[in-house]
């Protein structure tokens, strides 16, 4: 029922996805994060204001303002990260200029009620119940106030669920935070008022609310209007030592960069110390507190800003650091100014700062498939800054190099920013020229062609390994389809016709690979690599690369959709991959893992043993050709210890799972990998399962942990393995401590597994299995119905999706059902309930 409630309030609320802390900062800005042992004191402020009683502390709200770059979103990431240990984070919202939704004020109400929903479970029926009684509240564009619509959904639920508390509870807990950052990047200015004056009135009608805000934001007069005399802490970034914490960051980078520079080592033996105290009190004084700048200079030091400096050492670049900036930033943003206007603008300013090496104008517009008149249009008011020369013979190039620093420097850049995502857009122009050679259609001069082109083959795969990571909207997704449609076209050789279509699901496939929309994307992936193969004739010696190719998209597209005879055509592909590859050959390692891990996913849906028996062979064959010192013999151990856990589960012989825990040992003894770590923290579970020993349970949690803690900062879909895996082992441990907190911790890392696991993948049977488990036996122990409905709704789903008709362990899990159905009906008298006991136990009858 909470599922439901939950999945209703995102239907209704739609709340901007990318606004609170948990966004991938990587694509979502501001990046920022605190350097190790900086901000200390300023951070000791907050979490003593934060922690501190409501009876004690009535400042409900601290506003922390700085200049920009001086690391205030930085400090607000901080606090939202401790915000589960320190205190009780509730939601986290991060404006952002020039971000649609996170500019606007409208869609706050909205994330803070979810976020409140998610923190506070019992406060998401309040916050339906008010959305479906004015479906107004949940637009962010309504006519209603603000005020209203935060009263609504997030002030009065939080007031109603929080005062269901004793007066000494009240009196003794931590209060809960909000943390709203960059409030000045909020473009409605009337909104903002509104906000802080409803703030104001909430905590003035509620003096003892348990309730934090912390504000960041630059000075702004319509901000600080609202705040004077109002009971507000407000605390200026600047006063909180940042000279120090800049001067601690100096020190940390400087001493790094020098101890691997032989060049400053041997400086450093003649000289004596580098930089000396008048650099670095020239250094910091200049940096004035800006963490951004200080990160801008340190790269120009030690690094350079282009070509032509690249003969000056470290010391040389230090002085001139000092001077790097005043006048020129100025002149570059008002000289771009008169251009940016123009058609193209910023794929030309973009090519220009990211190519790898100068091309002339001719070669520019072939990249990015213009016109030469349109890249020279652009360039036309530009000559202060950029030469651009009147042949077509010499290459353009900035005037000084730091104008690619500028450029490539967001904070410095500002609208004429270029972020790193654009060395995709290069990658596709790179490979648009190459198909174009092929097939002869370029219209430039032969010195000019020859130019585009070897940069074209020399850059290619570049531009791609420095783009494709942190780009996968919408745009890459449709120059991909363009791609694959001049790559149908492109040479009359079948041979590189199939390179090109393997290349191109490859590199689609790796775009996408950790991304949950990976299943939208599959059967593209798949397409392409089955063309490729009517390409591959059976002597074709890259047949086989295309098959596994062809394979591993089809076992991807398997996990997505469950579709039994998908994985059944790869485990195809793969018998063929292996007799194409006989002993010795390098790749037949590879040919049998995938083949043992395409009948493992196999026997994860249909639960035949003679899949995982089979697959146990194969893994076995691969181990055995991969003897040390080879490097992947890790992944060899990985996959055969997972098929024998697998097997374990099946049918219980404790003699797998002590052969998987070795195995797991060894890989782990090989390669320190978060998954292998999660593999044994599991198997040492099932082992302590089978003998009640705690240890092992212990063990097995200590594990877990850490492969959690590894995956820090990664995709959450990266964490939903680690995660089911520590709830199952909290599960495993309460059934033998009997401890209600190893179960009362159990179930939240299952629900946050399967929120990261969709409902189409078919590993999503074992998440469901524990939280079902648990669940039941929370409401054996209190009763409360909102435990059982879960318990049940959660029941459907696997039999429906998972155990279905031909899966040997649908029996088992329909006598759960009717088990949870008849405690339904003992507990409510649901006819319904009874009902469907009686439909199960006829289809169990037949």
């Amino acid at each position: 029922m909470l599922f439901d409630l939950t999945r209703r309030l995102f239907e209704l609320l739609q709340p901007i996805p990318d606004a609170s802390h948990t966004r991938d900062r990587k694509l979502l800005p501001p990046d920022s994060a605190c350097f190790p042992g900086t901000r200390k004191v300023v951070i000791k402020v907050i979490i003593t204001w934060v922690s501190s009683s409501v009876w004690l502390q009535r400042k409900h709200i601290f506003y922390l303002s700085g200049f920009a770059g001086s690391g205030k979103s930085a400090i607000a990431q901080e606090l939202c990260n401790r915000g589960q240990g320190d205190f009780r984070l509730v939601a986290s919202f991060f404006f952002y200029q020039g971000a649609t939704d996170r500019s606007q004020i409208g869609g706050l109400p909205n994330a803070l009620a979810i976020q409140l929903a998610k923190a506070i479970p019992e406060a998401a029926p309040l916050i339906l119940a008010a959305v479906e009684g004015d479906p107004d509240l949940a637009s962010t564009k309504s006519r209603l106030a603000l005020s209203a619509r935060l009263q609504a959904l997030f002030y009065g639920p939080f007031e109603t669920i929080v005062g269901r508390g004793s007066l000494v509870q009240k009196w003794t807990s931590c209060p809960y935070l909000i943390v709203i950052d960059a409030l000045d990047e909020c473009e409605d200015k009337q909104g903002v008022q509104e906000l802080l004056d409803c703030m104001f009135r909430f905590f003035k009608n509620k003096p003892f609310i348990p309730l934090r805000v912390f504000i960041t934001s630059r000075v702004e007069q319509h901000i600080h209007v609202r705040l004077n005399g109002r009971g507000v802490r407000i605390e200026d970034l600047a006063d909180h030592s940042s000279r120090e914490d800049v001067e601690t960051f100096m020190h940390a980078a400087f001493d790094t960069h020098t101890k691997g520079d032989p060049i400053v080592q041997e400086y450093i033996r003649k000289n004596g110390s580098w930089p000396n105290p008048s650099d670095t009190r020239k250094l910091v004084d200049y940096i004035g507190g800006s963490f951004s700048l200080a990160s801008a200079l340190f790269r120009f030091i030690f690094h350079g800003s282009g070509s032509q400096d690249g003969q000056l050492t470290p010391m040389d670049r230090l002085p001139l650091s000092l001077n790097l900036n005043p006048g020129l930033d100025a002149l570059y943003s008002a000289t771009l100014a008169r251009s940016e206007r123009l058609p193209h603008f910023r794929e030309v300013i973009s090519t220009l700062a990211l190519i790898k090496t100068p091309l002339p104008v001719p070669g520019i517009a072939e990249l990015l498939g213009l016109p030469t008149y349109a890249v020279s249009r652009v360039l036309l008011d530009l000559q202060a800054i950029i030469r651009a020369p009147d042949t077509d013979l010499v290459p353009v190039t900035f005037c000084h190099p730091s104008l690619r620093d500028f450029l490539t420097t967001e904070y410095r850049a500002g609208p004429f920013y270029v972020p790193p995502t654009f060395h995709l857009h290069l990658f596709f122009g790179c490979f648009v020229v190459s198909l174009k050679d092929r097939r002869r259609e370029s219209s430039l001069r032969q010195w000019s062609k020859q130019t585009v082109v070897a940069y074209s083959v020399e850059y290619e795969d570049s531009h791609w390994r420095e783009g494709h990571h942190v780009f996968d909207n919408q745009t890459a997704r449709s120059m991909i389809l363009n791609l694959c449609s001049q790559a149908r076209r492109c040479p009359p050789l079948p041979e590189s016709h199939a390179f090109y279509l393997d290349k191109l699901g490859i590199e689609l496939l790796d775009m996408f690979k950790h991304k949950e929309s990976m299943h939208m994307h599959i059967e593209r992936v798949a397409s392409l690599h089955r063309e490729a193969l009517t390409l591959r004739t059976s002597s074709d010696k890259a047949r086989a690369s295309t098959l596994d190719n062809l394979g591993i998209a089809l076992c991807m597209q398997f996990e997505a959709t469950g579709s039994t005879h998908v994985v059944e055509e790869a485990i195809s592909l793969f018998r063929e991959t292996r007799r194409l590859r006989p002993s010795p050959h390098p790749h037949l390692p590879v040919s049998l893992n995938n083949l043992g891990n395409a009948l493992y996913a196999l026997f994860q849906r249909s639960g035949c043993t003679d899949h995982i028996i089979e697959a146990i062979g194969v893994h076995r064959e691969a181990l055995g050709i991969r003897s040390s010192p080879d490097v992947d013999r890790s992944f060899s151990l990985d996959n055969l210890g997972n098929a024998l856990h697998a097997l374990y589960e099946d049918d219980g012989a404790i003699s797998h799972i002590e052969e998987a825990i070795s195995l797991y040992r060894e890989a782990l003894s090989l390669q320190h990998r978060p998954s292998t770590l999660s593999n044994l923290g599991d198997a040492l579970r099932s082992r302590g399962e089978h003998s009640g020993c705690i240890s092992d349970h212990d063990d097995a949690i200590s594990l877990l942990e850490r492969a959690l803690s590894l995956l820090e900062g990664c995709s959450l879909v990266t964490r939903r393995w680690p995660l089911m895996n520590i709830g199952i082992a909290f599960y495993s441990r309460f059934r033998t401590s009997g401890s209600i907190e190893d179960l009362m911790q159990a179930i939240p890392f299952l629900r946050e597994s399967l929120n990261l696991i969709s409902s189409h993948r078919i590993y999503r049977h074992k998440s469901l299995r524990y939280l079902i488990m648990s669940l039941q036996v929370l409401y054996e122990r209190n009763q409360s119905l909102l435990y059982l409905e879960e318990a049940i709704k959660h029941t459907r789903e696997l039999l429906n999706q998972h155990y279905t008709v031909e899966h040997k362990r649908r029996g088992e899990w329909l006598d759960r059902l009717i088990s949870l159905l008849r405690m339904m009906h003992v507990a409510t008298g649901s006819r319904d309930a009874w009902n469907e006991i009686t439909k199960i136990e006829d289809e169990l009858k037949n």
